[in-house]
Formats: C-alpha cells, sequence, structure tokens
C-alpha cells in the first residue's frame, strides 16, 4: 500500500528545489497566505497582541499562530521536508483545524504530512485529529493514556451548565448570590463559546513512546522529546535541530499565564532549562507568540515566584483559594512583572496543583473540580477587574 499523507487542498508547486527552501506560498489565484495570516485574530474578545496566522519561523518551520493565546487560543507548528512534512498539533474543533490546514495547503501539497504529532492531552492540542485521519500520529505513553478518557461529551456538558447559569442569572429575581452567578455564567460562557464541540470526532495516537523519539521528515531528522508530567501528565517537546527551532507547545506560555494540570513545578522548570539547554534560537509556544530564550527564562522566573509566594500563604494556613486570590490580587505580582500576562486568575488551578504536590495527594481534576476551578477564576478575575478600575465582569 501507498503512504497515507494529508495533502490538503491544491496549490501551486513549490518548484523542484527542496521545499523547505522555498517562500513562495499562493494558496490560490485570488487569496495568499498574507491575507490568511491576517484573517486570524483573536477567538475571545479583545484586540491582538501579536499576529496570528502561519508565518515562518526558520527555514521550513513554520507557526500557526493563534492571538491571544487564551483558552483554546492554541498554536501548532509545521516541519516541511522534501516531499514530506510533520505537523505539531492540531486545534480544538474541526473546523479550526481546517482553517490551519488550508492555510498550510501551499506548503503541504508537494509536502505531504505524513506525521502528525500529540505534544500532550489537552483538547485545543488533538481534538482536530480527525482532519488528518489515516496518517501516523505520535504522542508519548502517558498523553495517550490520558486522551483514552476523554470525551467531548464533557465540554458539551459544561455548556449546558453554563447556560443554565446565564439564564439563572439574568432572571429578574432576588436570591443570595445572584451576582456571582451572572459573572460565572459570563466567564465560563464566553471562554467556550467560540468552539464547535459537536463536530468533534477523537482520532487517538496510532504510535506512543516514552523518553525520546527521532523521526525523519522529508531529510530532515526531528527530535521529540518528553519532558512531562508538568502541564499535564505526557508532555513532550519537538526539537529541530538544522533550523534551531524548539516547537514547545504548552511548556511555553508567553504573554498568558500558564496552566499547571499535573505538576510537580519542578519537573516544569526542568523542562524550561532542558528547551534553553538545545541551543535553540527560536521557541513556538502552545500559546502566545514565537520568542526567544529571554521569555523562556522569564517563565522560570515566574513559576519560582508562584511556588515560593504559594508555599508562604499555603504555610499559614490560607487555603488554595484565598491563596490564588491574594497572589493575584495583590502587588507582589506587579512588583514581579507578571501583572501584564493575560488571565492571572489561571494561577488558582497551578496553586492547587503545588499543594496537592505537597501533600502527597496530586492527580489530574476530574470535570467537576475543572468546573469549580472556573467558577472560582471567574469570581476573581471580577475582583481583579474591579481592583484595575475596569469595573466588575459582566
Amino acid at each position: 500500500m501507498g503512504r497515507k499523507h494529508f495533502s490538503g487542498v491544491c496549490g501551486n508547486g513549490l518548484g523542484p528545489r527542496p521545499n523547505w527552501h522555498r517562500r513562495r506560498n499562493p494558496l490560490t489565484g485570488r487569496r495568499t497566505l498574507k491575507d490568511l495570516h491576517a484573517a486570524v485574530t483573536p477567538l475571545h474578545p479583545g484586540a491582538s497582541r501579536f499576529e496570528g496566522g502561519l508565518s515562518e519561523v526558520a527555514a521550513g518551520v513554520h507557526a500557526w499562530l493563534q492571538p491571544n493565546g487564551l483558552l483554546g487560543e492554541s498554536n501548532a507548528g509545521l516541519v516541511v521536508g522534501d516531499g514530506a512534512s510533520l505537523l505539531v498539533d492540531t486545534l480544538w474543533d474541526p473546523q479550526l483545524t481546517r482553517r490551519m490546514l488550508a492555510a498550510m495547503a501551499p506548503l503541504t501539497t508537494e509536502a505531504p504530512v505524513e506525521t502528525l504529532v500529540n505534544t500532550h492531552s489537552d483538547g485545543d492540542h488533538w481534538w482536530g485529529n480527525q482532519e488528518l485521519d489515516g496518517i501516523q500520529i505520535v504522542a508519548t505513553e502517558a498523553a495517550a493514556a490520558v486522551m483514552a478518557t476523554q470525551s467531548p461529551g464533557e465540554m458539551k456538558r459544561f455548556g449546558a451548565l453554563t447556560r443554565a447559569l446565564r439564564l439563572a442569572g439574568s432572571l429578574p429575581l432576588p436570591y443570595p448570590r445572584r451576582g456571582d452567578v451572572a459573572t460565572i455564567a459570563a466567564y465560563a460562557g464566553e471562554a467556550l463559546e467560540p468552539f464547535a464541540f459537536d463536530g468533534v470526532r477523537l482520532v487517538p495516537p496510532t504510535r506512543t513512546f516514552a523518553g525520546e523519539l527521532e523521526l525523519e521528515v522529508g531529510g530532515r531528522h526531528v527530535r521529540l522529546i518528553e519532558v512531562g508530567p508538568a502541564h499535564t501528565p505526557g508532555d513532550l517537546v519537538v526539537w529541530v535541530p538544522d533550523a534551531k527551532v524548539a516547537i514547545a507547545a504548552d511548556i511555553l506560555f508567553i504573554g498568558v499565564t500558564p496552566i499547571m494540570w499535573a505538576g510537580p513545578v519542578e519537573r516544569w522548570i526542568a523542562a524550561l532549562e532542558l528547551l534553553l539547554g538545545l541551543g535553540a534560537e527560536r521557541f513556538v509556544p502552545g500559546h502566545g507568540p514565537v520568542c526567544g530564550a529571554e521569555d523562556v527564562n522569564r517563565l522560570i522566573n515566574y513559576w519560582r515566584w508562584l511556588d515560593s509566594a504559594a508555599r508562604r500563604h499555603l504555610d499559614a494556613g490560607r487555603s488554595v483559594a484565598q491563596t490564588a486570590r491574594e497572589l493575584v490580587l495583590g502587588d507582589e505580582i506587579a512588583e514581579r512583572g507578571f501583572a501584564d500576562w493575560l488571565g492571572p486568575e489561571r494561577a488558582l488551578i497551578s496553586v492547587r496543583t503545588m499543594h496537592a504536590h505537597q501533600h502527597g495527594a496530586a492527580e489530574l481534576p476530574g470535570p467537576r473540580e475543572v468546573i469549580d476551578a472556573f467558577f472560582r477564576m471567574a469570581l476573581v478575575a471580577r475582583d481583579l477587574q474591579t481592583r484595575q478600575g475596569r469595573g466588575p465582569a459582566t
């Protein structure tokens, strides 16, 4: 049998030279990659903090960037070799993934995607796999184990709960904490609104590994390096040595507050230090813009600060929620230089994970714990807006 691959929609060829050395990429006679690039705007409210769409990071290594890096605004990567390509991650639903693949089509028409790498188990990095069904899909063993437990039904039920809360919050009836209900409904509803989970059909990895795995992509060598548990139990990063690019996925959040579902924090810091030790000149994060080593170091500093500050508060007898609230609303986060990151309330989840590790009870949160965290984050985000003089969330 011939090789299975995804070639995308038809477009002009990239010429006889190895594809990664060419930049002439028209999609059709009417639309160009520049047009597609300009069309990628934030999925959530707010002006773009960086340019979205497809861009070449280094020779033959491309990043798909989704501003502004908040929930589901995830990035992906494409490594183009001679006659074959490797895709790093899909997006949270088929529609978003199809848009990305269409933008990549001028590159993948003559260098079809033959391997898909899922960097971890979060849905916004693999729930679009159905758009490439039939090719080799690679993930770590730990990530695949978590993927096997997931269902789009969980997000659909969360969406239904959010709609019910929104209705309850809009009723002109007095009841305790009515304002909180409205705030929670607005926060969670806005987070889920851009995504079409009804169309998701989960396609799991076809090949798994532990440790490291080297792949050959059209004459180029690509290393997959397992660095989890950190963000999730089975994180990996993709190293393209001939381009000096590391596709770090959710080990790197740039300009947006990271979430630590699995931990421990020491593993995440070690993963970041590993990235710095590779000799990479550019890093493609899972959320946020392409960056250099300075931003990697800044994230290391964030984790060291949050770990130390959270321990102080927790050791003083404060709860996880109280600790996160004080850290997000206090002055120290600004003094440390992290107040300009989007979604600072997400620290609540990371503090919960740190606390669990300190007490030897670390495990991934279930659906109820995730919903509870969203509700608490909504209230912290509202109070932060009030403190900053922007008024409460509506």
